[in-house]
């Protein structure tokens, strides 16, 4: 009732004719609504990674955007966290991008890290890489917005939409950001486990509370006799659980076990 009130007071006050006033805002909120339940059942049909990710860049070429990148960092080991990305980027940018080890300077993929709040791309956000910036441009690479996700157990992933369209604006991209943020959830909800199964697998693991109770004093720093004292038990049952933890993660002592068990969420 109140929307309708206030669309008539709009046409009232402005002098908009009722015909292009309902088809410039009513005709397309109902299309966008159509099309984002249509986007959904596409993707939820999907069956691997491929199918998927050709169906996300129909969703950005209806968005009016050429290109569409997901990449997601794995969350251990923390030795090797390189990212696992899939777009339909120019072949030579790509190429440019691993070679230079773009990753570690690429100011969206730093706030990403940071935040899920969504980036709209804009000169200044380069201003400690202009080169970096350059490059991306002269592959058509010029406008974006990307938004970033965080999972249960750890994961950062990204999508991100970009466009060589030199008319692109904010306001267009603000426009687009609800549908981005929306995509962004699904795209990291599957992509994820595509590139990352393994990943899947580890944070099924189960810990006992009693487990999860001698990782989080060891992680204050204690040692296996100091959380005996601290729980009441013995040594020599520390020590069982602790065995028991180290085959449950798969690592080699208390520390990794700990570390591995903070990385994952699972205290």
């Amino acid at each position: 009732m109140y929307k309708n009130l206030s669309c008539r007071c709009l046409v009232q006050r402005y002098r908009f004719p009722v015909g292009l006033f309902l088809s410039v805002f009513l005709s397309k909120e109902a299309v966008l609504k159509i099309n984002l339940y249509r986007t959904y059942e596409n993707l939820s049909k999907t069956k691997d990674k491929e199918s998927f990710f050709k169906t996300l860049q129909k969703a950005a070429s209806d968005l009016g955007f050429e290109y569409c990148a997901y990449g997601v960092r794995p969350i251990y080991p923390l030795s090797a966290q390189q990212p696992q990305v899939i777009n339909n980027y120019p072949i030579g940018w790509n190429q440019a991008y691993q070679s230079n080890n773009y990753f570690e300077i690429d100011p969206t993929v730093q706030h990403g890290l940071r935040s899920t709040q969504a980036l709209f791309w804009e000169d200044d956000l380069y201003r400690t890489s202009p080169y970096f910036w350059e490059e991306a441009k002269a592959f058509g690479i010029n406008h974006g917005i990307s938004q970033a996700q965080k999972d249960s157990i750890g994961r950062v992933g990204m999508l991100t939409f970009a466009s060589p369209d030199q008319h692109y604006t904010a306001k267009t991209l603000l426009v687009q950001a609800p549908s981005l943020i929306w995509l962004s959830q699904i795209a990291h909800n599957r992509l994820a486990e595509y590139l990352l199964p393994q990943e899947n697998h580890e944070a099924d693991y189960q810990l006992t509370k009693r487990e999860k109770d001698i990782l989080r004093w060891t992680a204050e720093g204690k040692t296996s006799n100091e959380i005996a004292i601290l729980m009441s038990i013995s040594d020599r049952t520390v020590n069982f659980h602790v065995n028991n933890i180290l085959k449950k993660l798969s690592v080699s002592n208390k520390t990794a076990a700990t570390v591995k068990a903070m990385v994952l969420n699972l205290l």
